[in-house]
């Protein structure tokens, strides 16, 4: 590929992968020369562009912004506090400038906020050897840790099939944790890994959920996980609580099963 076709599938293609003569895709950063990270995706629609001059004379940046142009993106913002604590901890980069690109600020904005929970440098960074495999090994203490360095909850809980009042009064009792509800059927077993959630809570009173207890945990992905139902210990799970009990129960289940 040429390096303008690079550009294209970084921005547009969604591509993790790809090389030209001077630049190549990690996972989500496109770099120049080897070694310099020239842009860095946040989403498929809001990107940050470096804002400073590359180590030799290059048309990488223009290149990206003419192509972001290109596909209705526009710059909303100049180093977002934000994005200064994703790109730390995402490529160990926060000391960079950066503007950012999306299609407008409210949409930039909601994909800096669900960027933030991912602490992809522990196990999903993009440029991690880690990324490309299963991980299972315990980062409890350096999750915890980084968590708290952005100024984000120390554990997140994932919630799956779980009404969104039901786990907002859930969230209540676990003041020291950030709580993410997500529908049946629009979830999958990766999305727990991309949030590097500590312990998923699954509403498994239906087939839908007791199948997904099951995918997640034949996805090789070690996290503890728990149904909510009313018929005992399930496959996949860990551990049950029942349907008839309150959210604060709930919690109180839960924490005990924090690291």
């Amino acid at each position: 590929m040429d390096d303008r076709e690079v550009v294209e599938a970084f921005v547009a293609g969604g591509a993790r992968h790809a090389f030209g003569s001077k630049l190549h895709i990690e996972g989500d950063c496109l770099v120049f020369d080897g070694w310099w990270e020239a842009s860095f995706r946040i989403s498929p629609d809001t990107f940050a562009v470096r804002d400073e001059t590359p180590p030799e004379e290059s048309s990488v940046l223009t290149d990206v912004a003419s192509v972001l142009g290109a596909h209705g993106a526009s710059e909303v913002e100049a180093n977002p506090a934000l994005l200064v604590a994703i790109t730390y901890t995402s490529i160990d980069l926060g000391a960079a400038d950066w503007t950012l690109w999306s299609t407008d600020a409210a949409t930039a904005e909601a994909a800096l906020a669900a960027r933030a929970g991912q602490d992809t440098f522990l196990d999903d960074s993009p440029l991690s050897p880690l990324s490309a495999g299963t991980q299972s090994l315990d980062y409890a203490a350096e999750m915890g840790g980084a968590r708290r360095s952005a100024g984000l909850p120390v554990h997140v809980v994932l919630t799956v099939g779980v009404q969104a009042d039901t786990a907002a009064a859930m969230a209540e009792q676990l003041v020291d944790c950030r709580v993410e509800p997500r529908a049946l059927g629009e979830v999958r077993p990766d999305d727990c890994a991309q949030l590097l959630a500590d312990l998923v809570l699954v509403d498994a009173t239906s087939q839908l959920g007791a199948d997904f207890l099951v995918d997640v945990r034949a996805s090789g992905r070690f996290i503890p996980l728990v149904a909510i139902s009313g018929a005992g210990p399930l496959l996949g799970a860990d551990a049950t609580v029942d349907p008839a009990a309150t959210p604060a129960a709930w919690a109180e289940h839960i924490r005990g099963m924090l690291p």
